[in-house]
């Protein structure tokens, strides 16, 4: 067999969650040519994604990035990786080395949109949901519902209303927009309406605990 065969052979096998046969496959796709970086790539997968073995993970998309450098999914599975291990800095940067050689790569600043929101760098995040709007349309519900929690982090009351209401007309079996919106209404003391929104999360997701602590907070703000 020759190394596509053998790559192909660990895709089918990955693809069916067979990750130590997978694994062997790889291996075996190395020891044939070790100067291509594709089964350095999936093998790093399986580890980061699957096994989370993060240090072989490392190694294998390190491996894989030397041999292509203007692989952007290189460098996007890799800052997953980082974000697994806490390292937000490195996933910054490799979001940004994704961008330099694929500036349209909605996931890419869709999830440095989502760094920035948490590190407080509002415009630049919001700028960044803005852009996934344009490249990506299909995912609005998503990204309406992660600009309205980014304007409740900036106390913009209306326009985090605003953003949930349009999550919500899109998808309207949106967990996540529904306890955004009923943590919302928490904060502007319309507490009918947070507790309809928060008991319709539930509806939908009976176990969320994030939703329960929500409602929680509700009933205690209301005394």
């Amino acid at each position: 067999m020759n190394y596509q065969e053998v790559l192909k052979n660990g895709t089918m096998a990955k693809n069916y969650e067979r990750f130590d046969e997978a694994l062997d496959w790889f291996a075996k796709a190395i020891e044939l040519d070790d100067s291509q970086p594709q089964a350095y790539f999936y093998r790093a997968n399986i580890y980061n994604h699957s096994l989370k073995e993060y240090d072989k993970a490392l190694a294998d998309y390190d491996k894989a990035i030397a041999l292509e450098q203007n692989e952007e999914g290189y460098y996007y599975n890799r800052a997953l990786l980082y974000l697994n291990i806490g390292d937000v800095e490195a996933a910054l940067e490799d979001y940004e080395a994704a961008l330099a050689i694929n500036p349209n790569y909605a996931l890419a600043i869709w999830d440095k949109a989502l760094i920035e929101m948490d590190l407080e760098l509002f415009e630049s995040a919001l700028a960044g949901f803005d852009r996934v709007l344009e490249l990506s349309p299909y995912s609005a519900a998503i990204v309406h519902k992660d600009k309205g929690n980014l304007y409740f982090k900036m106390e913009e009351w209306e326009k985090s209303l605003e953003s949930f209401n349009q999550s919500l007309a899109l998808d309207p079996y949106s967990t996540y927009a529904y306890k955004g919106r009923g943590s919302l209404y928490t904060v502007l003391g319309r507490y009918d309406e947070a507790e309809a929104d928060l008991r319709k999360a539930l509806e939908y997701a009976p176990d969320d605990k994030d939703a329960l602590q929500r409602l929680e907070f509700l009933n205690k703000k209301r005394g």
